[in-house]
């Protein structure tokens, strides 16, 4: 459940989110004079986040941006703040949704944890006459992965067996990778490696999951109920 609730934040805040748009481009051009104006002006303050917002034009959207933006091919608009599209999810991963993809990498893992547990002692019991019965670990872990099982697998030519390796090994697989990419992306987060076109910082726990504690973690109020905090304080508002 936790999967499907976070793959839908994910989708929801990525469909939601719409980026800051100047529909007429001569008072466009005036902002854009007004911000270098006050650039210049305030030439020793540091600017936020190590970028200056600024406005640029898409070509594909035909319309002017601003400002850390970036256009994505696969769903035909621009976003802020963008990380990178997901092709499993079917939607582009923003500062704002990073939080539930990352949850989404975890519950993933946990369900696949989980079914591996279930599913590898049945497939024990299924290929143990394929297993010596003197094998040390090492001819049992050939026995479990992956190409070597499939190939003796396809020599016995037992189907039951062929299916439960490949699903026991598409599993473990499915869980490294999700950890691993979930870790990383948390990691990147908190120490401020994680960059979005140009914008670097690093995040807490807050910004990052929202501030309802462990209730975020167990329920994603952000994107299904379209807030990051009950007091508006680390909410992500579209821009």
């Amino acid at each position: 459940m936790q999967v499907y609730l976070n793959w839908y934040s994910v989708y929801s805040i990525s469909c939601k989110s719409n980026p800051m748009k100047v529909k007429e481009i001569q008072n466009n051009l005036c902002s854009v004079i007004t911000q270098r104006k006050v650039e210049q002006i305030n030439s020793t303050q540091l600017p936020t986040h190590n970028t200056t917002y600024k406005f640029w034009h898409c070509e594909k959207c035909q319309s002017y941006m601003c400002k850390p933006t970036q256009h994505c091919v696969f769903c035909k608009k621009c976003f802020h703040f963008k990380d990178h599209h997901c092709f499993f999810l079917g939607a582009c991963i923003l500062r704002q949704n990073m939080g539930n993809f990352i949850l989404f990498c975890f519950y993933t893992s946990l369900t696949c944890l989980y079914s591996l547990c279930v599913l590898g002692p049945y497939m024990y019991e299924n290929i143990n006459h394929i297993v010596k019965n003197d094998a040390d670990y090492f001819n049992i872990f050939l026995n479990f992965g992956f190409p070597i099982a499939l190939a003796r697998l396809l020599r016995s030519r037992d189907s039951s067996s062929i299916l439960l390796v490949t699903i026991f090994d598409t599993l473990m697989s499915i869980l490294c990778i999700c950890l691993v990419f979930g870790i990383w992306k948390l990691h990147s987060c908190l120490t401020g490696k994680q960059r979005y076109v140009n914008v670097t910082g690093r995040q807490n726990l807050k910004e990052i999951f929202g501030s309802y504690g462990l209730s975020n973690i167990i329920f994603p109020y952000n994107g299904l109920v379209g807030t990051r905090d009950i007091n508006g304080k680390y909410e992500l508002k579209e821009v």
